[in-house]
């Protein structure tokens, strides 16, 4: 997650808040960029060091919900660290009535000048015609806003019984003429193979396989391989029977393909869908939270006398089912499943975030340690990894061919199609990694920005919601969690966590001579160290959350930190 730079000389430093609400202000003047442009302006006439922030967030919702880096210098204010501070205008630091409250006063008791506009006028937050005058301004943006929200609701609706198509980019197989669908010539003549294939009992991995021999990439994305999702949905769209969908009304649009075969096809993938086993109820922390002698702990689904999915002692569950004997475990109350699931993932990218080890693995990455590579080397190596997915794609049809016709049992074959669904997945992201090596390349002369990009995948990790991929990354860096005990008079829950690599508070050090001078290696690039970090750290976490329906209760869980006792660096 990007962490905002602060410096110890808070008078002499002006902080540049920049903050849009959507992609779409960029077009209306009001940029990152242009703000940004007026607040460094700002800082040389007031003759300050500045540090720009800059932020997409609504202003509307609550800062601490919405808005992480001003959630950083609200902090940084109240700890006296910041003592100047730049907006564009009044809006850009709050929409919200209540937050505008606290942030004055904030700035009011830790004596923060608060700039405004191009000229960077002082705003006097000690008078109460100006605390009057901004109250009553924010109340009025806040309703313009809601009612702009709800016109631009009813806008899209009268422009949809109009024929237009309201849901963004079209559907593969369509284009756009005029804000209306229009059948795509060549894209169309796909998508009717691709329902023709599949009625006629082809997979998604042929589909996916014979869309690659012929070149024709997935919309919205710069990768050759289509993912065997988006093939399902496409052919779940209604779009391709004539049928529009938006909110709850419906619209009429170009047919590509005959309802007949739709029809057939959306059989043929239920009937698909109904042979995986699935879990009822199925947990994120499944197998990784433990009681403290390291029994697994039980997921209890939600059922009449149970509103909410509980992780609780594996002890009491199994003597429940007469499993095992009694044993006195520590753990009286159980945890919450979404407030212990989020707080672990979020505490997993924190560690992440802040690793020196994993910045080291990006870096290398994306510059490697040898800058002899040629675009011939990594376009050598994307060909040839291709090529093992086309193998790997030939065998898994060869294998739902035998499965399909009775030629091999279930189990045999879930296990093998996982083994090279787990391969397919290791060649993807090679063929990612080769892709921006080759990219890098552009800017083989300049010093790569690897940590942007550390940032830009840490925040692309934070914002992924798909369950399978959360417990697949926290599986890969958690060995497990252990819940320690409850105290039943604080509500404190205590819990370990190992890691499977030592990851966290791993120290970063640049190499010097004897002289004091930065030692070089033969490029002339300054030479640094990484080496592990602390193996245990005590985090006090306090998780601020409606534990029911009627009680707001405040639980403090203090968390130990470990790596597992056979950890290795990663590589």
């Amino acid at each position: 997650m990007k962490k905002v730079k602060i410096t110890n000389k808070p008078n002499k430093t002006l902080y540049i808040y920049c903050r849009v609400s959507t992609t779409k202000q960029d077009e209306e003047g009001i940029s990152l960029d242009v703000q940004s442009d007026r607040g460094l302006q700002v800082s040389k006439q007031l003759g300050l060091s500045p540090i720009v922030i800059k932020e997409q967030g609504s202003g509307l919702k609550p800062y601490i919900e919405e808005r992480p880096l001003f959630t950083d210098l609200m902090d940084y204010v109240v700890d006296g660290k910041i003592k100047h501070f730049w907006i564009d205008e009044d809006t850009r630091l709050t929409r919200n009535k209540d937050d505008q409250g606290f942030i004055h006063s904030d700035f009011i008791k830790n004596d923060v000048v608060l700039y405004v506009g191009k000229n960077g006028g002082i705003k006097d937050l000690k008078d109460w015609m100006v605390d009057l005058i901004d109250s009553i301004t924010v109340r009025i943006n806040e309703r313009q806003i809601r009612q702009q929200v709800r016109k631009s609701i009813n806008s899209k609706r009268r422009l949809f019984t109009q024929g237009c198509y309201m849901k963004g980019d079209p559907p593969f197989g369509y284009k756009l003429v005029d804000k209306k669908l229009e059948i795509h010539e060549e894209n169309s003549e796909w998508v009717v193979k691709m329902f023709d294939w599949y009625d006629l009992g082809k997979s998604t991995v042929f589909i996916r396989q014979q869309f690659f021999q012929n070149g024709i990439k997935p919309p919205r994305s710069k990768e050759e391989w289509w993912g065997l999702n988006t093939i399902t949905k496409i052919l779940q769209n209604k779009n391709y029977i004539g049928l529009d969908v938006y909110r709850e009304l419906t619209n009429e649009c170009p047919k590509i393909v005959e309802k007949k075969v739709f029809e057939s096809v959306q059989k043929k993938i239920r009937t698909s869908l109904g042979r995986s086993i699935e879990t009822k109820h199925d947990f994120l922390l499944r197998g990784i939270i433990k009681c403290p002698d390291g029994t697994p702990m039980s997921c209890l689904g939600q059922k009449k006398s149970r509103r909410n999915p509980l992780y609780g002692c594996g002890h009491k569950q199994r003597q429940y089912k007469n499993r095992t004997t009694k044993t006195d475990c520590p753990i009286t109350k159980s945890l919450r499943t979404e407030l212990i699931d989020d707080y672990i993932w979020d505490l997993l990218v924190d560690t992440l975030s802040s690793s020196h080890t994993i910045k080291e693995t990006t870096k290398k990455e994306l510059i490697g340690n040898n800058p002899s590579y040629t675009k011939r080397t990594f376009n050598n190596n994307i060909k040839k990894l291709n090529k093992q997915m086309m193998d790997l794609d030939t065998n898994r049809l060869e294998l739902e061919k035998r499965f399909y016709t009775n030629q091999m049992d279930k189990k045999r074959f879930n296990v093998l199609i996982e083994s090279i669904e787990d391969k397919e997945e290791e060649l993807m992201g090679k063929i990612h990694q080769n892709k921006m090596k080759l990219e890098s390349l552009n800017y083989k002369s300049k010093w790569i920005d690897w940590l942007d990009v550390h940032s830009s995948r840490m925040n692309e990790i934070r914002g992924i919601t798909d369950f399978n991929n959360r417990r697949g990354i926290i599986n890969h860096y958690i060995h497990e969690n252990l819940i320690l005990d409850y105290n039943e008079e604080t509500r404190q829950h205590t819990m370990t966590i190992r890691f499977r690599f030592p990851l966290f508070d791993d120290n970063f050090e640049w190499l010097k001579n004897k002289d004091g001078s930065y030692k070089l290696d033969r490029w002339g690039r300054r030479r640094y160290n990484i080496s592990d970090g602390e193996t245990e750290m005590t985090n006090p976490f306090t998780l601020q959350k409606s534990l029911n329906r009627h009680t707001f209760r405040k639980v403090t869980r203090h968390v130990h930190i470990t790596s597992s006792e056979n950890s290795k660096m990663i590589s």
